[in-house]
């Protein structure tokens, strides 16, 4: 069973023992019926209650979890979900899904994507053949193809021209 980081708790709520989290998914309906999480040591926790913060924060009620001092002890601790309890549009799909697939530009294999860098445009990191690192934008225009079932990204070496950058 596949898990994926989807809070990070930045403090506790109240008195109650509420956690008031960052969600690491995208965004509050992804994560709303999630029913047990997982901490790094794998130990298993019963979600009670999941409300939405607002600006991509929730707040989490966990059984057991009842004191403000009881929710003090997970201050940024990161809990994870089994991947298939996380809710996903038809069209979305998770970056995890992403790392490993083969790239193919104008139909010849380009390298592998070893990453994706998250920032105010998402980098996609491709592992070249030669092992060096190239960086792609993941943009709109680009127009890239995924195909989950080959394992390939297909991109046109036309639209990479100008966006593309290769490490030294």
């Amino acid at each position: 069973m596949e898990k994926l980081a989807c809070f990070t708790v930045v403090k506790p709520q109240g008195i109650k023992g509420e956690l008031k989290a960052k969600i690491l998914a995208d965004g509050f309906e992804s994560v709303k019926s999630i029913k047990k999480l997982y901490d790094n040591f794998g130990k298993e926790y019963d979600v009670i209650k999941v409300k939405d913060a607002f600006s991509g924060f929730a707040f989490l009620s966990i059984k057991n979890i009842v004191t403000r001092n009881d929710a003090e002890l997970y201050r940024d601790v990161t809990f994870y979900a089994e991947k298939s309890s996380i809710n996903k549009g038809k069209n979305d799909f998770f970056i995890a899904d992403l790392i490993g697939l083969k790239v193919v530009v104008d139909g010849e294999e380009f390298g592998t994507l070893s990453d994706v860098i998250q920032s105010s445009v998402d980098m996609l990191e491709v592992t070249l053949n030669n092992n060096k690192k190239a960086f792609i934008p993941f943009l709109n225009s680009l127009e890239i193809k995924f195909d989950f079932d080959k394992g390939e990204m297909a991109v046109q070496k036309e639209k990479l021209d100008g966006v593309i950058f290769y490490e030294n």
